[in-house]
């Protein structure tokens, strides 16, 4: 049997995976939950990994300073696809993002409780940091094509900005790292903060990023809570936009092309490469 990973088959994953676990009390948990799914669907034609140690970075495992580096060296789930004439290597990052909500799964008799995140710029560098982190795994073949999903019942990372009168000029100091539902990439493209962003903000996340590949964010419905009597304290919410309206988006991460869309070339890449002193 041949298995192929592609965006289409993430997407059913998910779709199936909603039924299993609507909520997660972790990411660790939403991670288990997914690769024992794929484990479970593809049993004997796939190896799964948790955390695997990326190019045998020997210091990925080191919890001294600069482990945020080594941290970038490991892939959330890690798939070894065996196939019968070849064997193809799939990374995949997860992030989590949640607002503070309460429910209870009467079906398992289980109460999950959920606690506000830090602020949405912070989320959205780290959501782009996967994706780039993706892409250096492709360049380097530790891995075939990669998958970045994003999970979240935070309304206002789905939403499109300009739909919203929070500000008067409708910018913020995180415009580039944005993850509304439409944001397009082309790459190369770099996405570094505004120069409003304070140095609290940007803490250990003050390096711009370099996305390479093209890209479209849709959120599709993970599973809306709001139905009969799911939240713990019995109300339902008066529109689509609570919190109890999980979403997920799914972005494919596959080997960059050597001319990109607009007529940008690997050569306007490394440049920007030598520019932000990126490997």
């Amino acid at each position: 049997m041949n298995v192929e990973f592609n965006k289409k088959i993430m997407e059913e994953l998910m779709e199936e995976l909603k039924d299993k676990r609507p909520v997660f009390n972790s990411e660790d948990d939403f991670k288990f939950s997914l690769a024992w799914l794929i484990k479970e669907k593809y049993r004997d034609d796939v190896e799964i990994r948790l955390e695997k140690k990326m190019d045998n970075n020997k210091d990925a495992s080191s919890s001294e300073a600069g482990d945020q580096k080594n941290k970038n060296q490991r892939v959330d789930i890690f798939i070894i696809v065996k196939n019968e004439n070849d064997m193809e290597k799939i990374g995949i990052e997860l992030k989590y993002f949640t607002a503070k909500i309460e429910w209870r799964d009467n079906k398992n008799e289980e109460t999950f409780i959920l606690a506000e995140q830090a602020a949405n710029d912070i989320k959205c560098y780290d959501a782009w940091k996967d994706v780039e982190r993706l892409e250096d795994f492709i360049d380097r073949d530790l891995i075939n094509r990669g998958f970045a999903i994003w999970l979240t019942n935070v309304n206002s990372l789905t939403k499109d900005p300009t739909e919203t009168k929070k500000r008067n000029n409708n910018t913020t100091h995180y415009d580039a790292f944005k993850i509304f539902n439409g944001r397009e990439i082309n790459g190369p493209e770099i996405l570094k903060w505004d120069k409003k962003a304070s140095p609290g903000t940007t803490k250990g996340r003050d390096k711009p990023l370099i996305i390479r590949g093209n890209y479209k964010v849709c959120w599709k419905v993970y599973v809306d809570l709001s139905n009969g009597e799911k939240n713990i304290d019995g109300k339902r919410p008066k529109n689509k936009e609570s919190k109890m309206v999980f979403k997920y988006a799914i972005l494919e991460v596959q080997k960059k092309q050597k001319k990109i869309k607009g007529g940008k070339t690997m050569k306007m890449y490394r440049k920007m490469v030598s520019k932000y002193g990126k490997e």
